[in-house]
């Protein structure tokens, strides 16, 4: 069974996968303004993946840019205009770099990985608690300063889900927080009674991945959420 953390990263590379084939589509068309619209989403998705990956394995960022450095290597051993540059170093340093590189990308991949519990299940039990009518609301805090969070209500057959944060002398103007919604409209939210709101319609709740890969977007796509600052916690209301 997968786990939660693996789900969110395979709905990320299926999104990836077919942005990446439309932008192919577009230059092969020569439409180049939407396969660069469609390219500052794939950048946002690849971002949201590398987030993703590092949690799941601890050496992801370190294998990636040893990667990254390989490529950049071989491009400029086949550039002109730095063969001259190279000739002169000659071709067994640049190999004993790259060898180097696939050594420790190996050592990390080998390397044993701590198992760490990311599916707790407290925000799958407290959507079916509120759907079973056991919850009236909830809050799940994501980002510190200010404390925002998402709360969850049930609107007849909907999970109404807005968009909020605690008041604080620093932060005391809302359009300031959220800025002017534009990188939080494109998830479904909308502005009702000056408030962000999604709603997530169902004719019979069968699981929360959905809801998840909204918050995911919302939490590590908008607002950045950064681990080493920020605890994520749920508040269930009285």
């Amino acid at each position: 069974m997968k786990s939660d953390l693996e789900e969110l990263i395979e709905a990320y590379e299926i999104e990836k996968a077919e942005l990446e084939k439309q932008i192919s589509e577009y230059v092969e068309e020569g439409d180049y303004i939407y396969a660069h619209y469609h390219n500052k989403a794939l950048r946002k998705i690849n971002k949201t993946l590398d987030i993703l990956k590092d949690i799941q394995h601890p050496f992801y960022r370190l294998i990636s840019e040893e990667r990254t450095k390989a490529r950049n290597t071989n491009k400029m051993l086949t550039s002109e205009e730095y063969k001259k540059y190279f000739d002169r170093l000659g071709t067994d340093f640049f190999a004993e770099q790259l060898q180097e590189g696939e050594n420790k990308i190996l050592e990390w991949q080998r390397a044993p990985v701590v198992s760490q519990t990311y599916d707790s299940q407290e925000i799958d039990n407290a959507l079916f608690d509120l759907v079973k009518g056991i919850l009236s609301s909830f809050k799940l805090y994501f980002k510190s300063s200010p404390d925002i969070y998402v709360r969850f209500t049930l609107k007849d057959h909907a999970i109404e889900i807005t968009l909020l944060y605690d008041e604080d002398p620093y932060y005391d103007h809302y359009g300031w927080v959220f800025k002017d919604g534009k990188e939080i409209k494109p998830l479904g939210f909308i502005l009702k009674d000056e408030q962000w709101v999604y709603q997530y319609h169902f004719v019979k709740f069968k699981d929360a991945l959905d809801i998840k890969i909204i918050l995911a977007r919302l939490i590590y796509d908008v607002f950045n959420y950064d681990r080493r600052f920020d605890l994520a916690r749920i508040v269930y209301d009285a």
